[in-house]
C-alpha cells in the first residue's frame, strides 16, 4: 500500500510540474481541465501497469524458486502446523494485529467523509433558507447580506449584496459552469480528497 502511495506521488507531482511549467498560464481552459481531469485519473492507474520489459532486464540470477509446502488439508493448514516447528520455519500462526497506519488512514478517510456531508448539507440549507427562482432548468437562489456567488450543478447561488453589473456577468458566467458540468469535477476531486485526504497534490489538483 505504502508502495503504491509514493508512487501515486511521484506521478501527481511529475504531471502538475507539467502543468505549472506549460498550461497555467494558457486561456485553453477546456484544454487544462482535461489535462488536470486525465492526469489525476492515470496517476491512479499507472503503479498497477506491470511492464514486461522491466521483467525481462531482471536477471535470473537473482530469482530464487522455493518449492511448495502444503502440511496437512489446505482448509485447515494452520490448525495442524506443530507451533514449534511453525515457528523454526519462520510461519506466524498468529492473526496480525491492526497497524496504527491503517486505523488512522480510515479515520482520516471518516472525517473528510463527514466534511464532505457537511457541505452538502449546508447547500441544501442555503437553498432552503434563501428566496429563489428558477430560470430555464436553472435554480437561482439569491444569498442574503452576500456577496458571495457559486453554482452546484443546476443551482446558482448569488449574493444579493452584488451589484446588478456584477450578478449579470456572474450568472453568464455560471452558466458556462452548468453547462460544462464543472461540478463533476468539484465532487471527483472531493471524492479523492477522502481516499487521498494525506496527500497534500490532491488538494493543489483541486485547486
Amino acid at each position: 500500500m505504502l508502495h503504491y502511495i509514493l508512487q501515486v506521488g511521484a506521478f501527481q507531482l511529475l504531471f502538475l510540474i507539467i502543468y505549472d511549467i506549460f498550461l497555467r498560464k494558457e486561456t485553453f481552459f477546456n484544454l487544462n481541465r482535461i489535462y488536470l481531469l486525465s492526469t489525476s485519473v492515470l496517476s491512479l492507474i499507472i503503479p498497477f501497469i506491470k511492464i514486461e520489459r522491466i521483467k525481462e532486464v531482471v536477471s535470473k540470477d537473482f530469482v530464487i524458486s522455493l518449492p511448495e509446502v502444503l502440511i496437512g488439508e489446505s482448509t485447515k493448514a494452520t490448525s495442524t502446523i506443530d507451533p514449534i516447528i511453525a515457528m523454526e520455519a519462520g510461519i506466524n500462526l498468529e492473526p496480525e494485529p491492526v497497524s496504527i497506519w491503517n486505523i488512522i488512514l480510515i479515520s482520516g478517510m471518516c472525517i473528510a467523509t463527514l466534511i464532505l456531508v457537511y457541505k452538502i448539507i449546508k447547500l441544501f440549507l442555503l437553498v432552503s433558507n434563501n428566496p429563489k427562482r428558477w430560470s430555464g432548468n436553472v435554480l437561482i437562489i439569491c444569498l442574503l447580506n452576500s456577496t458571495k456567488a457559486f453554482s452546484f450543478f443546476n443551482y446558482i447561488f448569488l449574493g444579493n449584496r452584488l451589484s446588478a453589473k456584477e450578478s449579470s456577468s456572474i450568472l453568464e458566467h455560471e452558466m458556462i459552469h452548468i453547462k460544462q458540468k464543472h461540478s463533476l469535477d468539484l465532487l471527483f476531486f472531493e471524492l479523492l480528497r477522502i481516499v487521498f485526504w494525506f496527500n497534500p497534490l490532491v488538494y493543489i489538483y483541486q485547486n
